[in-house]
């Protein structure tokens, strides 16, 4: 390894899992000299992590030199369906509170990286005539600091997670508009935490707004998600926070107790799909 690698302070398997963060969908193709350039590996530790990668399952060589995500992504994907206790819970729940004009939006999170795993509802909705295209959908991550869906999850993270959170974010907190310090920041997180629900409007997708709880552990205070929805921007009121926290609160409970009995395995599996 060359003296980048060795300055990094990760394990070999975090080191190769980086490549991973390389791709998007933008940028769906990667070779190995983008490993080199953009990590600072050598050729040979690109190399040996590609490899390494592919024997995995998780990239798959690609023509002209290049690789894609591999086909044991497909596989975890359909693992994830039928066993993530969080997506059963939501699958379960949400179908029976869904409100017409409205979508339900059921996220987790990952390192700083809030990603839908569930949504319930079409994807537009249409209001005056106007088709509003909902951005949201399974898979796709979002930023931490933006839309209700990641700040009512954010504002009730441990007091040690807050102020880590803002000591490695300080710059993108202040751009998303939740304070120029660390007074200003825990400020704004505090008044989440008492009124119990987030709201955002137009953050992800213009002229679409979100009222968005927290979804706790049972009998705990650990954040294991959110539960958002969705609608036209201007049907945000204080009336319809109000009407929608109450409707959400209900649902994250039920998503809670189902989200205990999926981990336990009390759950019935899906039936064969259409085309099975």
């Amino acid at each position: 390894m060359n003296a980048s690698d060795n300055a990094r302070p990760a394990s070999t398997l975090a080191r190769a899992f980086e490549v991973l963060e390389l791709l998007s969908v933008e940028h769906p193709l990667l070779r190995v000299e983008d490993v080199m350039s953009r990590l600072g590996h050598t050729r040979s530790t690109a190399y040996r992590y590609v490899k390494e990668l592919c024997d995995a399952g998780v990239l798959a060589p690609s023509s002209g030199g290049m690789y894609a995500l591999g086909p044991r992504i497909v596989e975890l994907e359909r693992m994830l369906v039928l066993t993530d206790p969080l997506y059963l819970a939501g699958r379960k729940v949400l179908p029976a509170v869904r409100e017409p004009g409205s979508v339900l939006l059921l996220h987790n999170l990952y390192r700083d990286k809030v990603l839908c795993i569930y949504k319930e509802g079409p994807d537009s909705l249409e209001y005056r005539g106007e088709s509003i295209a909902v951005r949201r959908s399974r898979g796709m991550p979002f930023p931490l600091f933006r839309g209700a869906a990641s700040l009512a999850m954010l504002a009730f993270f441990t007091p040690h997670r807050i102020r880590q959170t803002y000591l490695r974010s300080a710059d993108e907190i202040a751009h998303a508009g939740l304070g120029r310090s660390w007074e200003a920041f825990r400020g704004a997180l505090a008044a989440i935490r008492r009124s119990g629900y987030a709201t955002s409007r137009s953050q992800i997708t213009p002229n679409l707004a979100g009222v968005a709880v927290p979804i706790f552990l049972p009998g705990e205070k650990k954040v294991i998600g959110s539960l958002a929805r969705a609608f036209p921007a201007e049907l945000l009121t204080p009336e319809m926070e109000r009407a929608c926290l109450g409707r959400l609160s209900e649902a994250a409970a039920l998503i809670a107790r189902e989200f205990v009995q999926a981990g336990r395995g009390a759950w019935e599996p899906p039936g064969p799909s259409p085309s099975a």
